[in-house]
């Protein structure tokens, strides 16, 4: 695990305004084709017209943010010892993996004493990294990983690669369907007993935001990614939502037709009963090992 330095930042936006007019659109002609690979995407997802809009977008995002970035950049250094950034390695478009960025959120501790987990109100996350994650700023160097190529704007949320079981044809993205339905998907798993995550994470939410991704990436047009990128900023505005109130809208919304898709007995998702019970994502465990932790 490494991390960016503030004039490794700099450094880099000045590349990119010297750069941009050549930056590639196309996609990569040295990607070999994998066999294990998701459903086929809408010709707008690999089209040189998304590729130039994505970069677009992000170009000026960067620009536009930088002030931003340069604010949570001295309030993370500020707010406990340690680098601004951190990058880890990330399962990316046909299997390759690339490095992530994003804001460090939490405390260093030695590896010895530091859990593999991570929970909402976990005493490793600072203050200033609440505030981040509240609204999505750690996530913002991550439009450099969309003009690198690493990323799109919209797509499935890129994981660990031993936590993604498809090669998925087309780059991860910074927001999708199931990142917007899962918004709140921390907070959510807290309502369940203890004895109900583990199984109803497995049987009903992986299955579920996985459909999500790859039935939008079916589909998705100009339009539909504007729209879910106009979505996505306004649910960043609003976080005061009813973590109870949204699982049970999942449940019963995606609950049954989960079931039929599955054929599967009672599942977890069948009928779980919401309580208030602090309990970790386990997803979550080793997503940054060693001595760092972070959310996905």
């Amino acid at each position: 695990m490494s991390f960016l330095s503030l004039g490794q930042l700099v450094t880099a936006h000045i590349a990119l305004v010297v750069s941009y007019p050549v930056l590639r659109i196309s996609k990569n002609s040295d990607e070999d084709d994998c066999e294990d690979t998701a459903s086929p995407a809408s010709p707008w997802i690999e089209s040189r017209a998304r590729r130039l809009f994505e970069c677009s977008v992000a170009a000026m995002a960067l620009v536009g943010l930088l002030p931003v970035l340069a604010v949570c950049s001295i309030l993370v250094r500020l707010s406990s010892p340690g680098p601004v950034f951190f990058k880890q390695r990330r399962m990316g478009r046909n299997g390759r993996e690339f490095e992530l960025y994003k804001f460090r959120s939490m405390r260093i501790r030695c590896a010895a004493s530091a859990s593999s987990h991570t929970v909402c109100n976990d005493e490793r996350i600072t203050q200033i990294g609440r505030l981040l994650r509240r609204y999505k700023l750690d996530e913002i160097p991550q439009f450099w990983n969309v003009l690198k190529g690493d990323m799109s704007l919209v797509g499935p949320r890129p994981k660990l690669s031993h936590h993604e079981a498809l090669r998925m044809s087309y780059r991860p993205g910074l927001t999708g369907e199931a990142t917007l339905v899962f918004r709140h998907e921390e907070r959510m798993l807290l309502e369940l007993p203890a004895g109900d995550v583990d199984r109803f994470y497995d049987f009903f939410v992986k299955p579920v935001k996985a459909a999500l991704d790859i039935e939008y990436m079916r589909s998705a047009t100009f339009l539909s990614d504007v729209q879910l990128l106009l979505r996505t900023f306004r649910s960043c505005l609003n976080c005061n939502a009813d973590p109870n109130h949204e699982l049970h809208h999942l449940l019963a919304r995606y609950a049954c037709e989960h079931r039929k898709n599955r054929h599967s007995d009672q599942s977890a998702a069948a009928c779980v009963n919401i309580r208030t019970t602090p309990r970790f994502l386990p997803e979550m465990k080793d997503d940054f090992g060693g001595n760092l932790d972070d959310a996905a």
